[in-house]
């Protein structure tokens, strides 16, 4: 059985940086027009969790092992 961690990408990866680069370099003319037209909604759809929750979630996780 395998464990899997995030924590390591998180700690060194600046994480608006990656988004921009990752949009900026991986759409053409078409589709960047298509997510710009969009971005005012999918803003709105994001959701940062409580803190709290991921460390309930964390030590349930841990729980388990």
């Amino acid at each position: 059985m395998g464990e899997t961690f995030t924590s390591t990408f998180n700690a060194f990866t600046n994480k608006a940086q990656v988004k921009e680069s990752d949009v900026h370099e991986n759409l053409e003319a078409d589709d960047m027009i298509f997510y710009h037209s969009i971005r005012a909604e999918l803003d709105l759809m994001k959701r940062e969790p409580n803190p709290q929750t991921i460390h309930q979630i964390l030590n349930y996780s841990k729980s388990l092992r």
